[in-house]
């Protein structure tokens, strides 16, 4: 199995999910592969119900009241018509979690983000990474965040960018090659039963005398950063589904500029 199947076979039992270890949360109630689909009788289910405090508390602006009548639907989603439960609960579209409530996410449904892949080809002609470590879980993954009410994703993507690592619009005018990936669901150790994290990917592929011109400092959510070269190794432990997410952006760049990245991605088949 190559490690584009393997990434792939996880994040459609989104094992992340469930069984990845978040240290706000409690302890998962344990989902077995077989019983992950709603469509599957599991009679014994019994998630752990988890609402953050600051989730629950009235003034916090980016979070919807616990009352799933006072929030605004029906929910939207990426994967589709969102399915909801006997009381209008919407439900993870991929599945159980062992989680019921929203966690520390602000949203029922889904909860909308950017993330931002910015790769270099450096003198060494290594595939480089722009990632960043993680403050709640220490792994590295892409820098992005959170969609403001109304923001296109290039502007959230252009203002995360700026928070976690200083990195200005200017920076990214002339990449040698740009394109939305992806836009649905991602395997987020914060996910739960009702709410869950999907993305769009941006893509964003630039010259190596481009990047060492950059000032970086991380900052927000960041804390720290590191090109990273791109490897079997470091694709495997990126954050959530970011491994599965880049794979697809480098077939798609491969396939946009033939012969450019060809023999780094032989690697990986």
């Amino acid at each position: 199995m190559t490690l584009y199947e393997q990434l792939l076979s996880a994040f459609q039992l989104h094992l992340k999910s469930r069984t990845q270890k978040h240290h706000m949360y409690p302890d998962r109630f344990a989902v077995p592969n077989d019983k992950v689909s709603w469509d599957i009788e599991f009679p014994d289910y019994s998630p752990i119900a988890y609402n953050a405090p600051i989730v629950l508390d009235k003034n916090t602006p980016w979070a919807d009241p616990q009352q799933i009548s006072d929030t605004i639907q029906p929910f939207k989603s990426f994967m589709g018509a969102v399915p909801l439960n006997s009381k209008g609960v919407p439900l993870n579209p991929i599945g159980r979690t062992g989680i019921c409530g929203r966690g520390i996410l602000g949203k029922w449904g889904a909860n909308f983000a950017v993330d931002a892949i910015i790769t270099t080809l450096n003198s060494k002609d290594e595939l480089l990474l722009l990632a960043i470590s993680r403050k709640d879980t220490g792994e590295i993954a892409f820098p992005g965040g959170m969609v403001d009410p109304g923001e296109a994703p290039l502007i959230t993507r252009n203002r995360e960018l700026s928070e976690e690592l200083s990195l200005s619009a200017t920076d990214l005018a002339h990449p040698l090659y740009e394109n939305t990936v992806s836009q649905g669901y991602v395997d987020d150790p914060r996910n739960t039963d009702n709410a869950w994290l999907e993305t769009t990917a941006i893509h964003t592929h630039l010259a190596f005398d481009v990047t060492q011109k950059m000032v970086l400092k991380a900052g927000d959510d960041a804390a720290d950063y590191a090109w990273v070269k791109i490897s079997k190794e470091s694709v495997g432990r990126l954050y959530a589904s970011h491994g599965l997410v880049l794979m697809e952006a480098l077939k798609k760049m491969e396939y946009s500029r033939p012969g450019s990245i060809s023999q780094i991605i032989a690697a990986f088949q």
